[in-house]
């Protein structure tokens, strides 16, 4: 192996260098590539968006694509757009209601691309025009693989690099992350772990190198319980079963439980629901009484307005083959318990939650407060009660209001974004503190003036609380902290709702795999189970090193330091097949690369000091390479055999490249004598392909080739993986090689 050739280059340690220098080096090798400065268009992007782009471009070109899920604020438009300028035929994916905020952000950065909405992706299908590169924002609208989006974006993966942007990647499990990842690099994504996943996402919790542009600090104030009439929720949850079309399912329960979520929000958002139930109800009787049953599809139809709803003739619908009168009797039962229900909703108020808001205006005078419901009833309700209040807007789906009438969107949100001219030069009679909304604005929306959130209601996912927290707590936030004010429901609602439950599980899967932010907390205190927590930690930690003694660094030469530390456990940085890669060796459990175990040794590193060279020094070194040679040979030979390393192989035996690799299998075995030369190249070629990362659609290709596919067959195939694989260019050094070592003993 080449590697030996490393053990000739130090036959003695006498003088090694010093213990700040062998750390540059180190750092150096891992961060690779950290330009000082770097500008797109107009725009001089941070220290911590330049390294995010040298870290995508170099996962782009080994996976063919690259999640940054950096949290909400941190500037993630500009880093995409950063990669994107390197690139020809941009296309950005985006909602429709973020579409101007790139088009502003594509004018200030000079980049040329095609905006084009998830929302027309998933009605009309992905454009059959060639794309260089794809950006995809709020990319955690994807995560459902069974969508027509999701199958029209991964086509256009299958022959165009990816960049997908979210800053909430988990909503309901893990497998939303994988669905994400498998659209540039397939099925495995499911089988492989956190440490396999975490290599290929970019996800910081602040930008430590700002300098003076940190973001805000946040002040989550204790939860709060509003008085509200328990005799609704008896009466919700005593409302008989509805009846359903004639070919849907009753599905009491989630009624009732949509019903309970919308009365723990607001009195006016559960009254809003129950007469669209009412109109909905009296609908499907009249069509009933005329001897016709509705289905899904014919009711999805029928359009609601206000109290009532405009449907075809009963006439017109499909007659029943059955008597209808029991179904009739249910109805009429179901619509006067809603009946009664709405009357006891009528006599209730939301007059709580409003003084709650007005309360809290006064408690921060002078401040922005953003206030955030699931529901435009509740939103609107609130809004109404204050208004009189003065220097408050209504903003949902059918427009702002102010207290002299309707005014454009951006009149109100300008005021709320940063370095705006309208937020100073507004009219007094227009100028807004208090924002009122629902979580239209929770996503792609700039807030940063304000400096309180409410959150009148709690939504479905945690990962939608975090959207309205981030439209606030931003970089370049002109707070030093931004407070969070939240309404909980009832001790009854929620035992019923299991909300606090649900979010709570839902928040620690993202902690557990994405990790939190540690705003307010020690380097060392880490979230359990976080891979990709520790991994960013380590990293920030690198970054102060090469930033210590940047004079100092180079990775043409092995470095290799001697270092006091509290344990025995030796650090080095490594190129393993051309990929810089962190291990350690310890006497008691040789050479790993566990990211928990690499953090501890960095820490030690981190506070050791210098030593000076002794005799056994040097044979510690060499138990050190010779023991990094046995693991790459062994990490080989798990390869060799289908063993999972990174990204690269996959557990999955329904994965389409064991096909593959039973097809090249084929090809080799079952050519003629004449044809073995250009047949092994074909298996070799095939091999090739089926221990590299495809995507998904690709795989979707693959599915059910067969293993006696004739040669133009075969070459069918590789095309599609060459096209496919077009954006993963990095030619990889093979073998395994020192870059910088630090020896480490834990005795005085």
């Amino acid at each position: 192996m080449s590697q030996n050739a490393n053990n000739a280059r130090f036959p003695e340690l006498v003088e090694p260098p010093a213990l700040p220098a062998a750390r540059a080096a180190l750092a150096a090798c891992m961060l690779g590539d950290h330009p000082a400065t770097l500008r797109v268009g107009d725009i001089t992007l941070h220290r911590h968006q330049r390294s995010a782009v040298a870290r995508i471009q170099r996962n782009v070109s080994r996976y063919g694509g690259a999640l940054l899920c950096d949290r909400v604020g941190l500037g993630k438009t500009y880093v995409a757009l950063a990669v994107a300028s390197n690139f020809d035929r941009v296309t950005i994916i985006a909602p429709a209601s973020l579409a101007p905020m790139w088009r502003r952000a594509l004018q200030v950065t000079k980049v040329r691309a095609e905006v084009v909405s998830i929302e027309s992706l998933g009605r009309n299908g992905a454009r059959d025009a060639k794309c260089g590169f794809i950006v995809v924002d709020e990319a955690h609208n994807f995560r459902n693989p069974c969508t027509r989006r999701y199958s029209e974006l991964a086509r256009m993966c299958a022959l165009a690099p990816a960049l997908l942007l979210t800053a909430t990647p988990l909503h309901n499990s893990r497998d939303d992350l994988c669905a994400i990842a498998a659209l540039f690099i397939g099925s495995r994504a499911y089988a492989m772990s956190d440490a396999d996943l975490a290599p290929m996402i970019v996800r910081r919790d602040s930008a430590g190198d700002a300098r003076g542009e940190e973001v805000p600090v946040i002040e989550h104030a204790p939860p709060v319980v509003l008085n509200t009439t328990e005799e609704i929720l008896d009466r919700i949850i005593a409302l008989p079963a509805p009846v359903p079309p004639s070919d849907g399912n009753a599905a009491r329960q989630l009624v009732i439980h949509g019903l309970v979520h919308q009365w723990a929000s607001s009195t006016a958002a559960l009254a809003g629901a129950v007469k669209r139930r009412i109109a909905r109800s009296q609908a499907l009787l009249a069509s009933l009484d005329a001897g016709r049953y509705p289905t899904t599809a014919e009711l999805s139809a029928w359009v609601y307005t206000g109290d009532a709803v405009q449907l075809p003739f009963a006439e017109w619908l499909p007659r029943a083959n059955t008597p209808l009168s029991l179904l009739s009797a249910a109805l009429r039962h179901h619509v006067d318990a809603l009946g009664e229900l709405l009357s006891a909703v009528k006599r209730s108020d939301d007059g709580s939650l409003a003084s709650f808001v007005s309360d809290l205006r006064a408690a921060h005078p002078g401040e922005r407060i953003v206030a955030f419901s699931c529901y435009s009833e509740t939103a609107t309700e609130v809004y109404h009660a204050l208004r009189h209040q003065g220097h408050a807007a209504l903003l949902t789906a059918r427009g702002a209001t102010i207290a002299t009438g309707p005014v454009g969107r951006a009149e109100i949100l300008n005021q709320f974004a940063p370095d705006a001219p309208a937020a100073s030069s507004v009219a007094d009679h227009a100028r807004v503190t208090l924002l009122i909304t629902t979580d239209l604005l929770s996503e792609g929306v700039n807030l940063q003036e304000a400096s309180v959130v409410v959150n009148l209601d709690l939504p479905w996912t945690a990962a939608r609380l975090d959207q309205r927290i981030g439209r606030l707590a931003r970089l370049g936030s002109r707070h030093q902290r931004v407070v969070s004010y939240t309404v909980h429901p009832t001790p009854r609602a929620e035992a019923f709702l299991h909300e606090l439950e649900i979010i709570a599980r839902k928040g620690g899967l993202a902690t557990e795999l994405l990790g939190e932010p540690a705003l307010n907390s020690d380097r060392s205190e880490l979230a359990p189970g976080s891979t990709l927590q520790i991994r960013e930690q380590t990293r920030a930690m690198l970054e102060r090193w090469l930033d210590a003694d940047s004079e100092t660094a180079t990775v043409s030469d092995t470095q290799v330091a001697l270092a006091c530390t509290r344990s025995a456990t030796s650090l080095g940085a490594w190129l393993v097949d051309g990929e810089p890669a962190l291990l350690i060796w310890s006497e008691s459990y040789g050479i790993t690369n566990d990211p928990m175990a690499i953090y501890a040794a960095a820490c030690d590193v981190d506070a050791a000091a210098d030593r000076t060279a002794r005799p056994a020094d040097s044979e510690l070194f060499h138990r050190v390479i010779q023991a990094a040679n046995g693991w790459y040979e062994q990490r080989n030979a798990w390869i060799a055999i289908g063993g999972c390393e990174g990204p690269a192989v996959s557990t999955n035996r329904r994965d389409p490249r064991r096909s593959l690799a039973r097809v090249a299998d084929s090809t080799a075995n079952n050519a003629t004598f004449a044809r073995r030369t250009p047949s092994v190249q074909l298996a070799s070629r095939l091999l090739d392909a089926a221990s590299t990362p495809l995507p998904i659609a690709v795989e979707w290709s693959l599915q059910g080739i067969s293993e006696s596919l004739d040669e133009a067959a075969v070459d069918t195939i590789l095309e599609l993986v060459d096209r496919s694989r077009a954006a993963a260019t990095t030619v990889r050094e093979r073998g395994l090689r020192c870059v910088a070592l630090i020896l480490a003993r834990s005795d005085p």
